[in-house]
């Protein structure tokens, strides 16, 4: 004779809970499958090899290559990362998130800022040679003025001189904080951005040379130097602006977003820049519209100009979009997170870029090498 069970309320609650339980140890055992460190993947999209190396953190900073093609970057896991195309080759923990792109400076060290506040010095092969804390959060990347001075921003406010051989430092105060990078361009000139909606241009012992007031932050967007007395930036006010170094405007493209990346240029002298309204824009040097290309969503990060000819930008619906210098639009390439960062270039045929789910990301366009970007 069957044996009779009668399932009561309570029965039915536990069988839900442990199936719900086991979905969710199932899915985190799951997750930290796919997101272990070091985990590399390799696929195939058309002519393009794609591997793709698990870090820890969302990649915000944009990454450098050092002379021996080291690719280096920071995460929001407090760590910075230096790569080869198929492993972590040096891992340095901080104390709070990098968000700060790295910068070659001094010949050959790769300087990299934090949150907790320091700005570290590594060699090529990741080794930390120096420590510095001026003060204040560092977002942005160092540039370097000349064989002495070198210049970066924090959460202090202003822009801070830097003289690694006499160890000495002094500081140009801001009115509000300064979140975008510095840029060095004509005869030793600096020029950067700040949340007061100015960018200002300072001269190379730090004197105010001018300043020129936009209608929104100046955030991430870091000047391209048109030329040796002209430069061009973007504002959350929805505008590419181009101004001289006495603070004139020279011109101004407006679109229906935001601008967070910095604009670059073509060998043609075009100029291509995203916006938070999900196109890229391509224009002319005095700012007319080439053409435009829709995306998916914001685009947050610049472009890397390759060979003078083509850009890779990325977006956040999580594709690298390939452009030519007139604004045609030749590839469109999926690379499984959203691309804050700036992609750059490695070598002639393969690119780099880092996603918020911390993919760490070589593209190489197998092509023949007659028809190689």
């Amino acid at each position: 004779m069957p044996c009779r069970y009668t399932i009561t309320r309570n029965d039915i609650y536990l069988t839900f809970s442990m199936k719900r339980l086991f979905f969710i140890l199932f899915s985190l055992c799951l997750f930290a499958c796919t997101s272990q460190e070091g985990l590399v993947s390799v696929s195939q999209q058309g002519n393009l090899k794609v591997t793709s190396i698990q870090l820890k953190g969302a990649a915000y900073s944009t990454p450098v290559k050092t002379a021996n093609n080291t690719v280096v970057l920071g995460t929001h896991k407090r760590s910075v990362y230096f790569l080869t195309e198929d492993s972590i080759k040096q891992q340095y923990k901080t104390n709070f998130w990098v968000h700060a792109t790295p910068a070659i400076v001094y010949d050959s060290l790769i300087s990299i800022g934090s949150y907790d506040g320091n700005m570290y010095f590594f060699n090529e092969d990741g080794e930390l040679q120096k420590t510095l804390r001026p003060g204040g959060r560092i977002f942005t990347n160092s540039v370097q003025l000349d064989s002495l001075w070198m210049v970066f921003a924090t959460g202090f406010k202003g822009l801070w001189y830097y003289n690694m051989n006499a160890d000495s430092l002094f500081f140009l105060q801001i009115k509000k904080l300064t979140h975008g990078s510095p840029t060095v361009f004509g005869n030793n000139l600096v020029c950067v951005g700040s949340n007061d909606k100015k960018m200002y241009i300072f001269d190379k012992v730090g004197n105010l040379m001018s300043t020129f007031k936009t209608d929104g932050w100046i955030m991430h967007s870091k000047a391209l130097p048109q030329s040796d007395s002209v430069i061009v930036f973007g504002s959350y006010d929805n505008s590419l602006y181009s101004i001289s170094t006495s603070g004139s405007l020279k011109w101004r493209f407006q679109t229906n977003g935001k601008i967070h990346g910095s604009p670059q240029q073509f060998d043609n002298g075009n100029i291509i820049c995203g916006s938070f309204d999900k196109h890229i824009y391509v224009l002319n040097g005095t700012g007319q519209k080439i053409s435009e290309i829709q995306t998916g969503k914001r685009v947050v990060s610049s472009a890397a100009i390759v060979n003078g000819k083509y850009a890779v930008i990325g977006s956040y619906d999580k594709c690298l979009y390939l452009i030519d210098s007139n604004g045609e639009l030749l590839e469109k390439i999926d690379i499984g997170g959203k691309i804050f960062s700036s992609p750059i270039v490695v070598d002639s045929n393969t690119i780099f870029c880092a996603t918020t789910n911390g993919k760490a990301v070589y593209i190489t366009y197998n092509k023949p090498s007659s028809q190689k970007l």
